[in-house]
């Protein structure tokens, strides 16, 4: 018999004993569907740790894997002959921002309000989404000071906060490596506050509560602080800016490891407490996902859609509360084209509910909910529309 070791999957820490020549050679979780490369090697240092971290996410572009429960496919990014580039420098040795906590809302980041006229810190968010971290099909924005903005436009700040600027493969494609200095300045915002920052969505996700921006006086001096929902993004963007090595960076790396392993903590702090406002967790009852309502704005995201637990499905929609005790079992119907579907709900008992998600969210959804093994039976329509 060949010797054997255990391995721990590096997202959701499920345990497997594979034959000992195996090390060195990629796996994929069967519970999550983390890819990774099995190592016997302890202890694991912070390097592996982030690289686990910032990893995409290879289950991020299809839905069931084996289960075949549904497929989808991801829009395909536009050609361009120059791809999006990381800060075009190479991290600074010192940390040019400082680390100042990170709490359930996400981490915090501080500098003198001088340094916004830095490109290489304003450029130095990390080319994924900060949701999801995806690196495809993404949406570029800017941060916005609403505290500097005048009154006349400080009643519109959620709107030019969740405002796109343009896909970043459009500015790549036209601009090639100077994209980032074609982007224009804010004209509603004074200097240095005005000086475009960019950071990224991807088209299946939502701004709302991920960066949040606020300015404070230390003494005589002005500086800006940035909060950042995802602690994984966190990281990155702590490390472009030098932290690496750094007390603050150690914190990060454990706060991240997590946020990521906690369903309802990677959610934005802002979401969290929309959805708590109709969804309450039962005693030993695991939250598994939220799947928003795509008929209802970004900014209002965590308002309306479909919170699963493993023993129950909450549904919010206008007045509609509805839930559904996963153990009664009843019938999932998912129509879906390559971006869009419709998710339907039925029940013996219970009234119908019905929301409208993306195809990838509905996926999510279905292999979740197939996983518990509960008496659901899940129907499948898939479009080329």
């Amino acid at each position: 018999m060949s010797e054997e070791t255990v391995i721990r999957c590096p997202r959701c820490a499920q345990k497997y004993r594979v034959p000992a020549d195996r090390v060195g050679s990629r796996a994929t979780c069967k519970k999550c569907g983390q890819g990774f490369r099995i190592s016997a090697d302890s202890p694991i240092d912070d390097e592996t740790i982030c690289g686990w971290m910032t990893e995409e996410d290879p289950s991020s572009s299809s839905v069931l894997g084996a289960t075949g429960v549904l497929q989808t496919v991801a829009p395909q990014p536009r050609e361009a002959t120059t791809k999006a580039t990381p800060p075009s420098k190479p991290p600074p040795s010192e940390p040019r921002i400082m680390f100042e906590r990170v709490d359930e809302v996400g981490a915090y980041f501080e500098f003198p309000v001088g340094l916004l006229r830095d490109a290489d810190l304003r450029a130095s968010f990390p080319q994924r989404c900060v949701n999801c971290l995806s690196k495809s099909n993404l949406l570029c924005h800017l941060l916005i000071w609403g505290g500097k903005l005048p009154p006349k436009d400080a009643i519109n700040v959620k709107e030019m906060e969740t405002r796109r600027v343009r896909r970043l493969d459009e500015l790549t494609f036209k601009h090639g490596s100077e994209w980032f200095k074609a982007l224009e300045p804010i004209e509603v915002l004074p200097p240095p506050f005005n000086e475009p920052m960019p950071f990224y969505v991807c088209e299946h996700c939502s701004s709302v509560g991920e960066i949040t921006t606020h300015t404070l006086m230390h003494g005589p001096q002005e500086f800006c602080q940035i909060g950042i929902s995802n602690l994984t993004l966190a990281l990155e963007f702590y490390r472009n800016n030098g932290g690496h090595g750094t007390p603050g960076y150690q914190k990060l790396l454990v706060a991240g490891r997590q946020q990521r392993d906690n369903e309802w903590q990677r959610l934005p702090f802002a979401v969290r407490a929309k959805i708590s406002q109709w969804y309450k967790p039962m005693e030993n009852e695991n939250f598994l996902g939220f799947y928003a309502d795509h008929e209802f704005a970004r900014s209002e995201r965590g308002a309306s859609g479909l919170v699963l637990t493993d023993r129950r499905l909450i549904y919010k929609k206008y007045a509609a509360n509805r839930i559904y005790q996963l153990e009664t079992g009843g019938s999932i119907y998912i129509e879906a084209s390559k971006a869009v579907a419709t998710i339907s709900i039925t029940q013996p008992g219970q009234r119908e509910a019905a929301l409208t998600s993306h195809a990838l969210a509905a996926s999510s959804f279905a292999r979740t909910l197939t996983d518990l093994n509960f008496p659901w039976q899940v129907n499948v329509k898939t479009t080329n529309a």
